[in-house]
């Protein structure tokens, strides 16, 4: 009897259907897709096309501004930025005010991909937007833009001790 009641209540969360799981799964689906079409286009991982367009909006970060950047830890970022070095898509400099930090800046063969990986990050947002309003594509990003401000007021909270459980 217990399991048939968790299993209702388990019901509620209607998990397949809820706001969090669907756009977790649009997200990934978008992000596969176009590693996909990066890889099999220019050989570029994801990590490696996401240093390249960060880069080329922000050229000459540090390895840590970098990683804050693209909300990675720093030390995943190390074996991606020496390959990304080792083909030339990027070049490290030592910084001028902290000769221990390096900055790491675009190349011309990055900066010659970085249309073709515009084209191809718009070329599958037409392919997955296809037959959605722009009324509701914009409805769509506020909705998201709130639950993560709600989310964010709500981590920020400070956890109160001794709280009731609920039954």
């Amino acid at each position: 009897m217990a399991t048939h009641a968790l299993n209702n209540k388990l019901k509620k969360l209607d998990y397949k259907n809820s706001v969090g799981f669907l756009s977790r799964s649009a997200s990934k689906l978008l992000e596969k897709a176009l590693d996909a079409e990066l890889f099999r286009a220019y050989g570029l991982s994801s990590a490696q096309w996401k240093v390249i367009a960060a880069l080329a909006l922000r050229t000459g970060l540090s390895q840590k501004e970098l990683a804050d950047f693209l909300e990675l830890d720093s030390s995943s970022l190390v074996p991606v930025i020496d390959r990304l070095e080792k083909n030339q898509f990027v070049t490290r400099k030592p910084d001028p005010k902290d000769r221990r930090n390096n900055r790491i800046f675009i190349t011309k063969k990055s900066e010659s991909s970085i249309e073709s990986i515009v084209l191809a990050i718009l070329k599958l947002r037409k392919a997955a937007y296809k037959d959605i309003s722009s009324r509701d594509m914009e409805i769509t990003k506020k909705v998201l833009r709130k639950v993560v401000e709600n989310t964010e007021i709500f981590i920020s909270k400070p956890v109160r001790a001794g709280k009731k459980k609920t039954k």
